[in-house]
């Protein structure tokens, strides 16, 4: 009886525990609005391309990472933005232990480049 006790209490200390660690990131992203994915939050970049400029954007719903991205020699903007995201839009969850979701869109697509938009997405204002 005082072995299994011991044991149940041991089963609820641990998911306590998972419970806590697995809602940290998406609760910080809550409490901070200012929070950025990583330039490498962007679908991979076709050979040649290369982020020419990078900045970063906040409004009402968070903030987010815009970055310019110049296409290989002999690829069209377009062409490069439709490679990388066919639907003009991508929607990735970072992992089992960061639950958050990072959007990213492809905007403008010039001549040689585009200009992505890179954002966490706020599902728990949902």
């Amino acid at each position: 009886m005082l072995r299994t006790r011991s044991v149940v209490r041991g089963v609820v200390a641990l998911a306590a525990v998972a419970v806590v660690g697995l809602s940290l990131p998406p609760l910080s992203l809550a409490l901070s609005e200012s929070a950025i994915p990583p330039v490498s939050s962007l679908p991979a970049l076709p050979d040649g391309a290369r982020v020419t400029s990078e900045g970063q954007g906040c409004a009402s719903g968070g903030c987010w990472l815009e970055l310019t991205v110049t296409a290989p020699p002999g690829v069209s903007g377009e062409d490069m933005a439709t490679e990388m995201m066919p639907d003009r839009e991508a929607y990735v969850f970072q992992g089992l232990f960061d639950l958050r979701r990072v959007c990213s869109w492809a905007l403008d697509a010039e001549a040689g480049s585009v200009r992505f938009i890179v954002q966490y997405d706020r599902w728990l204002d949902s």
